[in-house]
C-alpha cells in the first residue's frame, strides 16, 4: 500500500505542478496582455479553479513526506503509549472526515455534470476541475488510512 500511495501522490503532485505553471503563464500573460491591448476574461475564475486543482493533489504527498505543521507542544510530554494512542484517534478522525469531504466532492461532481452547470464567466463546464479535486482528496484519504493502520498496528504491539 505505502509504494502505491507514493506513486500516486508523486503523479498527482506533477499534475498539481503543471496546473500551478498554467497559473503562472496565465497571470502572467493577463498582466502583459493589460498592458499591450486589453486582457482575456475570465482569469481570475481560471486562477481560483487552478488553485484548487494545486492545492487538492498536492495533499497526499504533504502527508506522504510529513511536509505539514505539526503542533504537538502538550503531546510530546505526553507517555509513549498515549500518544500513539491519540495518533490514532487523530489519524482515524483525519481519515473519517476526509472521506466525506471526498465522497461529498465525488457526488458534486457527478450532479454538476448531469445539470450541465457552467462557469459564471467562461460558461464552459467545470466538473473536470471538481473531479480532479476529488480525486486528490481521493487520494489523501488512501495516504491517511495508510497512517491509521500503521499508527494502530504500532499502538497494539507496544
Amino acid at each position: 500500500m505505502n509504494k502505491f500511495n507514493w506513486v500516486i501522490s508523486r503523479l498527482l503532485l506533477y499534475v498539481a505542478g503543471s496546473a500551478l505553471l498554467m497559473m503562472v503563464f496565465l497571470v502572467v500573460g493577463n498582466i502583459v496582455m493589460r498592458q499591450v491591448s486589453s486582457s482575456f476574461g475570465g482569469t481570475t475564475e481560471m486562477v481560483g479553479w487552478l488553485t484548487a486543482v494545486v492545492v487538492a493533489l498536492s495533499l497526499a504527498y504533504s502527508q506522504l513526506t510529513k511536509a505539514h505543521i505539526e503542533l504537538d507542544l502538550l503531546v510530546e510530554h505526553l507517555p509513549t503509549r498515549l500518544q500513539g494512542v491519540l495518533y490514532v484517534l487523530v489519524s482515524g478522525a483525519s481519515f473519517l472526515f476526509f472521506s466525506m469531504v471526498a465522497w461529498k466532492l465525488w457526488e458534486y461532481g457527478f450532479s454538476a455534470m448531469q445539470r450541465g452547470s457552467l462557469s459564471q464567466t467562461l460558461r464552459i463546464a467545470f466538473y473536470p476541475v471538481v473531479y480532479l479535486v476529488a480525486l486528490g482528496f481521493s487520494a489523501f484519504c488512501l495516504v491517511l488510512l495508510a497512517d491509521f493502520l500503521s499508527s494502530l498496528k504500532k499502538v497494539v504491539t507496544q
